[in-house]
């Protein structure tokens, strides 16, 4: 029986991290932190899907300027 866990339960794992820890920041009054924790939960997910799907050549995205 394999242990691995496929990229969905990876990616919601990582998602709860980070909502606790908005969550936590957001209670604290940090509002520039809850900011930067969104912003990098982004680059987290973004980075995990790109590897395990092997597409780490097309990184780094980059926003388009509105």
């Amino acid at each position: 029986m394999s242990t691995s866990t496929t990229l969905v339960q990876d990616l919601d794992r990582l998602h709860g991290s980070y909502v606790s820890a908005i969550n936590q920041a957001i209670d604290s009054g940090h509002d520039e932190y809850v900011a930067e924790l969104a912003a990098s939960y982004d680059r987290e997910a973004t980075l995990m899907v790109a590897q395990r799907e092997g597409k780490t050549h097309l990184l780094p995205l980059r926003r388009r300027r509105a």
